[in-house]
């Protein structure tokens, strides 16, 4: 194809610099001119300027950068975005098919590290390590009573290729695993190692819940007050998909009354978190900054396949994991 020849690839958000850094870079640079831009674009207006003479994009934080129908007017070159995870629910997909770009995910890679996350931040929350390091960094030496994992239930919200990852570790620490998801079929559960309930009685039942599930129309807050309401006290929940999935407002009150125990939280509505959020003043809450998916050896599975993707392209041959809108994203 034509605009293959001298191809452009600008990685817009490649915030700490992974992909510059990875080997696999230098064989992208062989057939293409590659910009790599550090920060997050401070606007939309940034980002348009950014990609403006952009035949390929590869975005390493979705969460960050985002294409509205606007973006994807400002680069008239542009014929691939490829996402760095799963989720393209910040891509306007049906206009970027309208105008003739491919929209093209990484699903897979990221499962195992967002599911090692997920664990980490289970142990991190019910063993206080951060509160600790920082109580003995200033001085004391106090002990925080700890949760044990082990016989403990883990309820799971969506079974995905992250919970599928995640529901074996659980149960080799011997918890119980349950699981919801908009089918709920069991043999799918059973599959995973989880066995499925409906949502109330997880909600009830489980002593920590972890929420995998894409952000959609049906799933934006479909944790709020009423579910809290329904955990038990002693609860913690952890979020490593969206934000948007838990009404924030809603957790802040169940934290701050102490309907629940704690939360460990990954992803934000806003992100960065901004300043002066309740957050920030909540000792009930861990967080971190989006990211779970980040690590050494996901970065290099991403880039291996966004390479394969973009010589697919160069060569005029059909792309793989072509998001459509009917999917459901």
């Amino acid at each position: 194809m034509a605009d293959a020849v001298n191809p452009i690839v600008v990685v817009p958000d490649d915030i700490g610099g992974s992909f510059k850094s990875s080997p696999n870079i230098d064989r992208i640079k062989t057939i293409a001119t590659v910009a790599f831009h550090a920060q997050r674009a401070s606007s939309e207006a940034e980002l348009i300027e950014r990609i403006r003479g952009a035949t390929v994009v590869l975005s390493f934080r979705p969460a960050f950068t985002k294409f509205p129908k606007p973006v994807l007017e400002g680069a008239p070159k542009l014929r691939m975005i490829c996402i760095s995870g799963t989720g393209v629910e910040d891509v306007a997909v049906s206009d970027a098919t309208v105008r003739g770009i491919a929209v093209a995910n990484v699903p897979g890679p990221s499962n195992r590290a967002v599911a090692e996350h997920c664990l980490a931040l289970l142990f991190a929350v019910t063993r206080s390590v951060p509160a600790q390091d920082r109580a003995i960094r200033g001085g004391q030496w106090k002990a925080v009573q700890g949760i044990e994992l082990g016989g403990k239930t883990l309820g799971i919200i969506g079974v995905s290729g992250i919970s599928s990852e995640l529901a074996p570790l659980a149960r080799g620490l011997n918890m119980t695993v349950i699981s919801w998801s908009r089918n709920n079929d069991a043999a799918r559960a059973a599959a995973i190692g989880s066995r499925a309930v409906p949502l109330d009685e997880l909600l009830a039942t489980a002593d920590f819940i972890s929420l995998h599930v894409r952000l959609t129309d049906a799933t934006r807050h479909m944790i709020g007050d009423s579910q809290f309401a329904r955990m038990k006290r002693g609860a913690i929940i952890i979020n490593t998909a969206r934000g948007d999935v838990i009404d924030e407002a809603a957790l802040v009150r169940a934290l701050t009354e102490r309907r629940i125990k704690g939360a460990a939280l990954d992803v934000f509505d806003v992100e960065p978190l901004p300043e002066g959020h309740a957050f920030y003043k909540l000792e009930n809450v861990l967080l971190s900054p989006h990211c779970a998916d980040h690590t050494s050896d996901w970065t290099e599975q991403a880039m291996r396949f966004f390479l394969a993707q973009f010589e697919r392209y160069r060569k005029g041959e059909p792309l793989v994991n072509v998001v459509k809108k009917e999917l459901g994203y």
